[in-house]
């Protein structure tokens, strides 16, 4: 019982360990739609999941367009525009030890980058990404879908089917 409780106070403590861990920077690596290197951290944007860099989805007229590199585009060219930086809170890791956080970036006047845009939230309402594992974004998805933005602009698959469908094709 005594062990338990220890393996209880321990995982508390480490979940705790993140809670005001903060990364910030203006030098980056977008990997993909979702995932970006500040510096030596890879982080994983938690909330969302955006298609996979080789991805492909139908638009309206059903003709197959690149929607992961596009994704992976939108998510560079919004972080580049971020002219005071970029500010990751990271809240855990996951299976993959990659930081899981919520970024946000300046798209003002060049100031700094408390507050600015939920990166997240801008690439789901652009419809470059989903809402996943987190309820705080369907909002969002919703209006991409119903304004058929991005992705909700044809057919596609959710980036987590696609990736199970397609793990031993690599």
């Amino acid at each position: 019982m005594r062990l338990v409780i220890f393996l209880l106070t321990l995982s508390a403590l480490g979940q705790s360990a993140f809670a005001e861990t903060v990364i910030t920077g203006d030098q980056f690596r977008v990997v993909d739609g979702d995932t970006v290197h500040i510096g030596s951290h890879k982080i994983r944007l938690i909330g969302i999941d955006a298609p996979e860099r080789h991805q492909q989805c139908r638009n309206d007229e059903n003709i197959r367009w690149d929607c992961g590199r596009v994704a992976t585009d939108m998510l560079a060219g919004m972080l580049e525009s971020a002219d005071g930086g970029i500010r990751c809170v990271i809240t855990g890791r996951d299976k993959y030890q990659r930081l899981l956080g919520t970024c946000y970036a300046n798209m003002g006047d060049g100031g700094s980058v408390e507050g600015g845009i939920d990166v997240q939230k801008a690439l789901i309402r652009s419809g470059f990404a989903v809402a996943e594992y987190a309820d705080q974004y369907i909002p969002d998805e919703e209006a991409a879908r119903k304004a058929e933005r991005g992705i909700w602009s044809g057919c596609f698959t959710r980036p987590k089917k696609w990736r199970r469908k397609h793990r031993d094709c690599d």
